[in-house]
């Protein structure tokens, strides 16, 4: 990145920072994109804010100023911006006596701004991200889009900018603008190439409409966070091709649908099964679950939404219940997730990156299994039950751009922004496991010795065949072990429990030995290679779902 898109990255930060802390502390809620881009919007904010008597916002509010002072200072879009937990200010008690000034500084404010309104939790006006601030929604005079990317808003709301910006500026693109046009979730970014200026257009209202706009031709790589159906292959193979072969399949980034509640919830955890009955609003209050005897305030993305999608399918199905018509519905993660930490009887489901200051719950498959919480490492091995992965799709007659761009995203380089974005790369990490009371003898030696490699090899049933996702691993894998040539590789082949114990355990050892041949065909030495068959399982062996997460290939070096 250049030392100007740095340095918009951290006055993005910084504004991001300010509105976690005015949420936290104050009860008032800021617009983070108004304060990105309306330097009017910032300052009146920023003026307002300095008559708070409060010693972590006056030092917040003074980097920031002394940010926008620096003479390479750029419009604060900058497509990265750190996640909350990185970011956020330690709460602090809201000092005696300041009550009535936050009042005085929102009053003044709302005739301030007009439009714009600050929000307040006991009442007051409505919020300012609804203002109708003086945005440029019109973009420089410029050819057609390059490149049109459509879809999923988990994608397209902090990663696809990062991507963007980064690999244009690899081919030679710079002085990076975005804009926001008319329709909320579309934005589009202006930069210069020899000269000339270019677009690139980003549009991020869900995963569902990726599939349409690649089949209409509005159009040229679609967003989702989801897999393709069936049915939207079918309707794509004459005109887009397969697209759910691994040339025009890409994943990536992991992500995890965290579960969350109100910080002061007392609830640590549910299994799925729970899960389907509160969305559905078959349980209605907390008391039901051990809590309090308060409603249940459930919260839901919307339709067109890929993190519906994902949760729809991996819980509400499963049970075969549907989304109570009680449920608030949002477009975006960000404001489900401000709303439930406004109210201590929400419960909502969001993108792990956008768990802010609420409570992820850990999540079990049933009472046969742990309940896991989604942490960066239990998304990577694709262990926790609501993990799932992030896509971009190219049809095979896309633009060499529009592939070049997709090959970007999934290189080391492009998921170390993927990293930089709140979201899991798939880059190899390693970390310590230790031994189980219900695993084998040979399984806790091997936890003693050894570490246990950021990824999971999978198969579809019956198979021997990688999916999309263990093909690209097996190159990673490769790497990671030419850089660490030191190591040595255990391979341990897990199976689901369908069918005969015996057979599952041959087919768990026959799935282990593929990646064994494929390694040791390219120099990579292979230590031990174990079969478990159906033994420690990680999801319901119940459901599709479940069964696909248990036939697994667990890699760990020693």
């Amino acid at each position: 990145m250049t030392s100007s898109t740095q340095h918009s990255a951290i006055l993005a930060a910084a504004l991001a920072r300010l509105v976690q802390l005015c949420q936290s502390n104050f009860q008032i809620q800021l617009s983070l994109s108004q304060l990105q881009q309306n330097a009017a919007y910032r300052d009146a904010v920023l003026a307002e804010l300095s008559e708070l008597d409060d010693n972590p916002l006056q030092l917040l509010i003074a980097e920031i100023k002394q940010l926008m002072l620096q003479p390479q200072a750029e419009p604060a879009q900058a497509p990265v911006v750190q996640t909350i937990a990185q970011t956020a200010v330690p709460a602090t008690a809201e000092p005696r006596g300041n009550s009535t000034k936050l009042w005085a500084v929102a009053a003044t404010l709302v005739l301030c701004l007009g439009a714009g309104a600050w929000f307040v939790t006991n009442g007051s006006p409505a919020s300012i991200s609804t203002a109708k601030a003086q945005t440029n929604t019109t973009a420089p005079q410029a050819t057609a889009a390059l490149i049109r990317l459509h879809g999923s808003n988990t994608v397209g709301e902090k990663l696809a900018p990062a991507l963007l910006e980064a690999f244009l500026a690899q081919q030679g693109g710079a002085e990076f603008s975005w804009q926001q046009q008319a329709h909320a979730n579309e934005r589009q970014v202006s930069f210069k190439d020899d000269g000339k200026t270019q677009l690139v257009e980003l549009h991020a209202h869900g995963s569902s409409t990726a599939f349409k706009d690649l089949l209409s031709g509005k159009a040229d790589i679609g967003m989702s966070s989801r897999r393709i159906s069936l049915d939207e292959v079918d309707k794509g193979m004459l005109k887009l091709g397969d697209l759910s072969k691994i040339g025009n399949e890409h994943i990536i980034a992991l992500d995890g649908l965290a579960v969350i509640v109100n910080q002061n919830n007392s609830l640590k955890a549910l299994s799925t099964e729970q899960l389907a009955k509160i969305f559905s609003g078959e349980v209605s209050r907390w008391s039901e679950l051990g809590g309090a005897d308060k409603p249940i305030v459930i919260l839901a993305r919307d339709d067109n939404s890929g993190t519906f999608d994902t949760f729809n399918s991996l819980v509400l199905k499963k049970f075969t219940k549907t989304l109570s018509a009680k449920a608030r519905r949002f477009e975006s993660s960000t404001e489900l997730s401000v709303a439930v930490s406004q109210d201590e009887n929400a419960i909502g489901f969001i993108g792990l990156d956008f768990i802010s200051y609420n409570k992820a719950l850990a999540i079990s498959e049933g009472a046969d299994t742990t309940p896991i919480y989604p942490t960066r490492f239990t998304i990577s091995t694709e262990d926790y039950a609501l993990a799932r992965r992030l896509y971009l799709y190219t049809p095979t007659s896309s633009s060499q751009m529009a592939k070049d761009f997709a090959q970007f995203a999934i290189s080391e380089q492009g998921q170390a922004l993927v990293e930089q974005a709140g979201l899991i790369s798939q880059n190899i990490k390693v970390e310590k496991t230790f031994p189980q009371d219900n695993a084998p003898a040979s399984y806790n030696r091997y936890a003693e010795t050894g570490q246990r490699l950021s990824l999971n090899f999978r198969f579809n049933h019956g198979e021997n065949e990688l999916d999309n996702k263990g093909k690209r691993d097996l190159e990673r894998l490769i790497r990671f072990m030419e850089q660490n040539s030191g190591r040595r590789l255990v391979l341990m082949g897990f199976s689901d429990s369908t069918g005969d114990e015996l057979v599952n355990a041959d087919l768990a050892m026959r799935r282990a030995k593929v990646i064994e041949t494929e390694l040791v065909s390219r120099g990579i030495a292979v230590r031990a290679v174990e079969s478990y068959g159906e033994m420690l399982p990680i999801a319901n062996n119940d459901s599709d779902a479940g069964r696909e997460r248990n036939r697994r290939v667990e890699v760990w070096v020693i």
